[in-house]
């Protein structure tokens, strides 16, 4: 009996042995075909004749990117509850030439989710072959001061919609075996930042939904080809918060609607699963986990002027004081 567990024990150790060598090549492989990505990069993929659905189409970073993928032969769907706003974004994507269908719908709300989506295919819009959420609200408030109904719409909206439009669309996707879903994220999903914490929390928790979702849809017994990229620009002049202000304006300023369309399409083309506007950020990030905490927020601190800031706002405390 002794000597058949011996022989088990050792065969297992063997197989161990095998699957830890099997798995250093393929590692070994992978890094090599990164490095090469990086010199030569894959083409991007053509756009053409997908159907794109943008919620949040109204304004801003939606409207620009109704426009630039319509330009580039997509059928656009625009979703907004401004109906004013997103009739605007549809002239201007008809003015171009471009196919475009509207619907004013809150998509916090998955009774009007569901009912929008019938009313597309009743009256014939091409079934959806990209979603991209990207309607967002933002109350920058102190955490004390936050009522709840701004933390309850602040989810509904910023988190909730991505789950009621992704059950309308991902099942189709699965069924044809390819599709492409986008989540405008923020950098205030990868970093806590003051005055915005129901807006970070709901943001981190995007970036738990991609990943995750991506990650069973992997490991689908089909293997479709869907991909998944989330989006974390650092500040895009929407009129959704304030400038920051950080060092290094060149990197750190502010970006028009514009440029995070053309940057959030090449990310599409491209199938990032993450990317970053700036690109350097995913970078630095990187970085910051690696290092100690405290290092990773003399960093933060460097970059933000933290310094500068606190002896402005001792100015203005010791002026008011002397008033």
């Amino acid at each position: 009996m002794k000597i058949i567990q011996c022989i088990f024990k050792d065969l297992q150790l063997h197989r161990l042995f095998l699957d830890l060598s099997l798995l250093s090549a393929k590692i070994s492989l992978a890094i090599i075909i990164a490095a090469f990505r990086i010199i030569v990069p894959c083409s991007m993929k053509r756009l053409l004749g997908e159907t794109v659905l943008i919620t949040g189409a109204g304004h801003g970073i939606g409207r620009e990117l109704a426009i630039q993928l319509s330009s580039m032969g997509c059928i656009i769907v625009c979703w907004d509850n401004d109906i004013e706003s997103n009739q605007t974004t549809m002239r201007e994507v008809l003015k171009n030439g471009g196919e475009v269908y509207g619907f004013a719908v809150d998509v916090s709300n998955v009774l009007e989710v569901r009912e929008t989506v019938r009313l597309m295919r009743k009256v014939g819009v091409p079934d959806v072959t990209m979603l991209i959420n990207n309607a967002a609200v933002l109350y920058h408030l102190p955490y004390r001061s936050h009522h709840s109904d701004h933390i309850e719409k602040t989810f509904d909206v910023n988190v909730l919609s991505n789950f009621w439009t992704i059950q309308a669309f991902l099942p189709l996707m699965l069924m044809k075996g390819r599709g492409h879903i986008v989540a405008i994220s923020s950098m205030c999903g990868i970093y806590g930042v003051p005055q915005k914490v129901a807006y970070c929390s709901s943001k981190f928790a995007i970036r738990g939904l991609m990943e995750a979702l991506h990650e069973e849809v992997r490991l689908h017994e089909r293997k479709p080809n869907i991909h998944f990229t989330t989006i974390y620009p650092f500040y895009v002049d929407t009129g959704l918060a304030k400038d920051p202000k950080y060092r290094f304006p060149y990197l750190f300023g502010a970006v028009t609607p514009e440029y995070a369309a053309k940057e959030i399409i090449k990310a599409i083309r491209k199938n990032y699963t993450e990317y970053s506007i700036p690109r350097c950020l995913l970078f630095l990030n990187a970085i910051n986990r690696i290092v100690p905490e405290s290092v990773m927020w003399l960093i933060l601190d460097f970059l933000a002027d933290v310094d500068r800031k606190q002896k402005e706002r001792n100015a203005i405390d010791l002026t008011n004081l002397t008033k």
